[in-house]
């Protein structure tokens, strides 16, 4: 890295309003996970209402995977372009559309509203990256993936255990209303509190068109893809359907069902602020790739294989426990790749996601069609169990980014 490309990664100062942006952008991110898995734990409900096959309303949420990643790359184009602040306003009001649920008269109508708030999270997500580079100390950064990782991992866990309930004292769309009506109140505490960052007032010049090519096909980038690519199809594949699986299968009350998937968000609450603190005190990353990469294939396989309580809660805190040291690591190695710049960081991180989540589209699909074709979900469960090996080939080929990895370079 030469001595221009550092200099633009570090903050001017270190303001003391930082940690207010932090706060400022934690209900953004909380309204992430409750949005996104909203439709997992009234797959039942909502199949009931509108007479549904499994392939059908896994749609609402391959449908938000498919928008998120396709607007990932343009997200942070429009994040380099607008300025970070404008480009979170943006995407927290798109964010917001599922306040309007209630007001839908069917499925088909309901799909739309799934598809503009993936936008908006499309857009978040590069954005954050950005305003972490821009704010924060380089021994912060890790620390601050993990604030929003556990901020979107108390909105799943919040979502699987009072989603039912929810629905039975209200009625199911108004769950995704209230929902939505979080993400406008996240939008608010942003318009109020959000600022430019102290790189400068005006936007970070946005890559070319050529160098933004050039990043979608660097090694690094397709590495750090490839690592995200098998447990986030695992993950979601699984967090999507095995509350259904354990209904149908093991006559699981659906209600505790979906407690026991509430975990793994759950766990992301401690696990990621902790997972923090233990990048920036380890100063390696390609180790908390590789562990978590074996232990994901005995998780997913304890947590579908066995119907028996404790061996599938191990199994799912096994799983959770994996995921939550995993994903903060792949964050912060986005920004600490050889050559990166603050407006660069952006779209390694939006390039990254965009190949990774493809799966997380393919993944709840898979197991709803194969399911329904083959009438067992042994196929589709133990392939996704299977798929996160590719985080161990991505360790393995990656670089070591951490600060003692590059002193013993």
């Amino acid at each position: 890295m030469d001595r221009s490309e550092e200099t633009a990664i570090q903050p001017k100062e270190a303001s003391p309003y930082r940690w207010i942006i932090g706060a400022a952008l934690l209900p953004l991110h909380v309204a992430i996970g409750l949005n996104l898995f909203a439709p997992a734990p009234l797959f039942p409900l909502i199949r009931e209402d509108y007479l549904l096959s499994r392939g059908l309303v896994s749609l609402l949420l391959v449908l938000v995977f498919l928008s998120f990643t396709v607007f990932l790359i343009p997200g942070g184009l429009i994040a380099a372009r607008i300025g970070t602040r404008k480009a979170i306003i943006v995407s927290s009001f798109l964010m917001a559309a599922g306040a309007f649920a209630v007001m839908t008269p069917n499925f088909a109508a309901l799909l739309p509203l799934r598809v503009v708030f993936g936008m908006g999270g499309g857009i978040l997500f590069p954005a954050t990256s950005s305003v972490i580079v821009q704010w924060f100390r380089p021994n912060e950064r890790p620390i601050l993936n993990a604030l929003f990782l556990a901020g979107q991992g108390t909105g799943v866990a919040t979502a699987m255990f009072i989603s039912v309930p929810l629905a039975d004292a209200l009625e199911w769309r108004m769950v995704f209303t209230i929902y939505g009506l979080f993400a406008l109140l996240g939008a608010t505490v942003w318009l109020l509190l959000g600022r430019t960052p102290p790189l400068g007032t005006a936007p970070v010049e946005a890559l070319p068109m050529r160098a933004v090519l050039g990043v979608l096909k660097e090694r690094n980038t397709l590495l750090l893809s490839l690592a995200l690519v098998g447990p986030f199809a695992m993950f979601i594949g699984y967090s999507s359907w095995l509350p259904t699986y354990y209904n149908e299968e093991f006559d699981m009350p659906l209600r505790q069902g979906n407690s026991l998937l509430a975990i793994p968000p759950l766990m992301g609450i401690v696990v990621n602020i902790l997972s923090g603190f233990l990048l920036a005190r380890l100063g390696l990353r390609r180790p908390m790739l590789l562990i978590p990469g074996l232990l994901f294939p005995v998780s997913a396989f304890g947590a579908f294989y066995f119907d028996s309580t404790p061996v599938i809660i191990g199994a799912i805190l096994l799983m959770g426990l994996s995921f939550w040291l995993f994903l903060p690591t792949v964050l912060t190695i986005a920004m600490e790749l050889p050559g990166v710049s603050s407006n660069k960081v952006a779209m390694i991180t939006a390039a990254a996601l965009t190949f990774g989540n493809l799966s997380t589209i393919v993944a709840p699909l898979f197991v709803g069609v194969t399911t329904d074709m083959l009438g067992s979900y042994t196929p589709s469960m133990s392939v996704l169990a299977v798929l996160p090996l590719s985080a161990v080939l991505a360790a393995r080929l990656l670089p070591e980014t951490g600060p003692k990895g590059k002193r013993s370079s």
